[in-house]
């Protein structure tokens, strides 16, 4: 499908003949911009997601979150299309979210850069020279924000990374903070690889988290592991990650940290080693 958007763009020119000196100004143009449309039979379902998610029944904008929404169960589908991924762009507000899709007029929105505070071409007339213009080079910038998107039914779906499982702690162990179980999109470059699980170790993740729990005393963590954020996988070969592979050992200073936090007895312990040990770092630094 085609959306015309307001392309901004900068010119080089000279005001007339007579001057030397180039001058700047912001100019727009209307163009259409091309977005993939596909069927549904073109774009099936590779994971849906089950996830605990702040509902807001037919909130249409900002204004319609109001209260605490229906914390429940969700479902998403991800669809897949030429080796890539896509969710369905709803209606947001912060981590809250809307039964209802985005319109096609936010597309828009995201294809196009909001117009600049400084305009210039005050001297611009008949008489001025274009010398330089980076319209090509903003169209095609336009061109690969609208590859993010595709279209299907009416409804915006935006690429998304490969879903799979992460096991996360919070702070000093012994129940003080805890161990999450959780669905990621993307490698955080301080989590080690070890606490990451692809969409097909589901059981894998969920041992290896109650053990990290246990490990840390968060015993109250254990229980209900995993109970809750699922990846149902409808497209066993979309499954493509590979932690071990794909990513590194995480930061060694909160490796170390984790490490203290497992071989203590206490959260008084595991506070008073934590922080030594965050001192000596400093004082190492200097």
């Amino acid at each position: 499908m085609k959306t015309t958007i307001k392309l901004w763009y900068e010119e080089k020119y000279l005001p007339n003949k007579r001057c030397r000196k180039l001058r700047e100004r912001a100019v727009s143009k209307d163009v259409d911009i091309e977005v993939c449309e596909v069927t549904k039979e073109e774009f099936p379902v590779a994971f849906v997601i089950h996830d605990y998610e702040s509902v807001y029944e037919g909130a249409k904008s900002y204004s319609d979150f109001e209260g605490n929404g229906d914390y429940r169960m969700f479902s998403e589908e991800i669809r897949t299309y030429n080796g890539k991924l896509y969710k369905p762009l709803r209606v947001t507000y912060g981590t809250a979210i809307s039964t209802n899709f985005e319109t096609l007029d936010t597309l828009k929105y995201k294809l196009q850069e909001q117009a600049p505070y400084w305009k210039g071409g005050e001297d611009y007339s008949e008489e001025s020279i274009i010398k330089e213009s980076n319209f090509n080079e903003k169209m095609n910038s336009a061109n690969k924000r609208a590859e993010v998107y595709i279209v299907c039914d009416g409804v915006i779906w935006e690429t998304c990374g490969e879903p799979m499982y992460v096991i996360n702690t919070f702070g000093l162990g012994h129940n003080h903070g805890g161990t999450g179980f959780f669905i990621e999109y993307f490698y955080n470059d301080n989590i080690s690889a070890q606490n990451y699980f692809n969409a097909l170790q589901r059981e894998e993740a969920i041992t290896y988290g109650k053990n990290v729990a246990l490990g840390r005393g968060d015993d109250k963590s254990v229980d209900g592991m995993g109970d809750h954020d699922i990846i149902e996988v409808k497209m066993p070969e979309m499954v493509k990650r590979c932690p071990q592979k794909d990513h590194g050992d995480g930061d060694p200073f909160l490796n170390e940290l984790e490490g203290i936090i497992s071989h203590s007895d206490s959260i008084g312990e595991a506070g008073l080693l934590t922080v030594l040990t965050t001192m000596a770092e400093c004082n190492a630094e200097k």
